[in-house]
């Protein structure tokens, strides 16, 4: 190693952090604070399992495999399945979702408090956001690297200000838990471990860690590491001190939440601002205004809008390189122009509806996610059998299918789903309850695998190309 051994495992575990570090990571613990009050570290744990542990180990898994991304690491169930799974992945964390949602995000603390919701502001706001972003995108520069050298250290000096203001002169207690809905992913005062696992989801990096992890790889190699455990060794440490600090970022921010119940009323069973329901983003402002005033506020606003700007940058320019790479006859340019444009559409749909839209796919994504980067680091003991990916895919898929049009159906009216169905996965199922049966149904299928693995033969299916 080039440099001592410490410096280089900070070095790249900042990069990690900045790269996880997101619009989606404030949001989502600061509502979920809110709503869970002293029920706070029950539903934190819960948070940070899914948005924490998983992407560790999403970034673990690229580097024990070896694999160059989310498609390489997919492609032992099938070549076809693979390029579908990083397909739906990446329009997911580009233009589908996180990158209306860094827009929607920054709106929602910096502009909208100050200057209202009119159509017009937010036109205006869309032209000024997604107009940098995208001219940054397509014009290789060295500036959104140079913001992102300042912008995470500048940040976390801002929330630790907040979060020191927040001991010292608190809005109030921890409040009170209540249900945002009568979802289990809403159910914070019934069910907050289990809605806490869920809303981990909506950060969305563990499905990011498959594309981020060969950065860090990348990384660890310019520092000096040259074989491959040398290169696990530093991803690993690296990718602890990304999580430990995600977690103090998600507890700290979830506590905020949870000590300013009375910075909004309540009225029809949800926290509410000038009567319009909450969401993350409010959370934030209102409690930066509180306790550090309307420069504290401004300077929040400002940081977060680089922060969103930098965000959406980065995933417009993955994206767009990807879609290249399947579909060379289309440019970067023409990918970054049209997923620009997506993603542009979905930011007026506003913060609260993005997020709502987003949690049918991710019931199905994560779940998907979360298995093949466990059979990824559990493959030497079927020495990586492609049957036993395919069966433990496989179901998890059905389970996570359902969960993804039963949270459709609920939230559309637009279908219904056959009570036989229903109950099956709900009554029969384990955890189905919980929106949960794939994990009872992964572990079926990977027993279901293993047998066909031993009784069947041994042999390294994996390798084999199949469609």
């Amino acid at each position: 190693m080039k440099s001592s051994k410490w410096s280089v495992y900070l070095t790249i575990g900042l990069m990690l952090f900045a790269l996880f570090f997101g619009a989606g990571n404030l949001i989502f613990p600061a509502l979920l604070g809110m709503y869970s009050g002293n029920q706070l570290w029950v539903a934190v744990l819960g948070f940070c399992l899914t948005a924490v542990t998983m992407p560790l180990l999403g970034v673990i898994a690229i580097a024990y495999t070896g694999a160059k991304d989310a498609e390489s690491i997919a492609r032992p169930v099938s070549k076809g399945y693979a390029l579908l799974f990083s397909i739906a992945l990446y329009l997911s964390i580009g233009p589908f979702f996180a990158i209306p949602r860094t827009g929607a995000t920054s709106y929602s603390i910096g502009i909208e408090p100050i200057f209202g919701s009119s159509l017009w502001i937010k036109i205006l706001y869309a032209a000024v956001f997604f107009g940098i972003s995208y001219w940054l995108a397509i014009r290789p520069s060295k500036m959104a690297d140079r913001i992102g050298k300042y912008l995470t250290p500048t940040l976390l000096l801002v929330l630790t200000i907040l979060v020191v203001a927040s001991f010292l002169h608190p809005v109030g207690d921890l409040g009170m838990p209540a249900n945002a809905s009568s979802a289990v992913s809403d159910s914070y005062k019934d069910l907050p471990f289990v809605a806490g696992l869920i809303q981990g989801y909506g950060t969305m990096d563990a499905l990011a860690s498959l594309t981020f992890s060969i950065v860090v790889i990348q990384s660890a190699k310019v520092f000096g590491a040259k074989t491959s455990k040398e290169v696990a060794g530093v991803t690993v440490r690296a990718g602890v001190i990304a999580a430990v600090l995600l977690a103090l970022v998600y507890v700290f921010v979830a506590r905020i939440g949870a000590t300013s119940q009375s910075l909004f009323t309540f009225s029809d069973g949800v926290f509410q601002l000038n009567g319009t329901a909450i969401d993350g983003g409010h959370v934030l402002s209102q409690a930066s205004y509180f306790y550090l005033g309307a420069i504290g506020r401004a300077v929040l606003a400002l940081v977060i809008f680089l922060a969103c700007v930098t965000t959406a940058t980065g995933l417009i320019t993955a994206c767009a390189e990807y879609f290249h790479q399947i579909l060379p006859k289309v440019s970067h340019t023409a990918w970054a122009t049209i997923f620009t444009l997506v993603a542009t559409t979905f930011y007026f749909g506003g913060l609260s509806e993005i997020i709502k839209w987003s949690l049918p796919v991710l019931y199905l994504l994560y779940p998907l996610t979360v298995v093949i980067v466990f059979l990824s680091l559990a493959k030497n003991l079927f020495k990586g059998d492609r049957r036993v990916y395919q069966w433990t895919i496989g179901f998890t898929f059905v389970a996570g299918l359902y969960d993804a049009l039963a949270t459709l159906s609920t939230m559309t009216g637009f279908f219904q789903l056959p009570s036989a169905i229903t109950h099956f996965f709900t009554k029969i199922v384990p955890l189905g309850a919980y929106s949960m049966s794939w994990i009872p149904l992964a572990i079926l299928g990977f027993i279901i695998g293993m047998v066909m693995h031993v009784v069947l033969g041994k042999t390294n299916e994996s390798s084999k190309e199949t469609v």
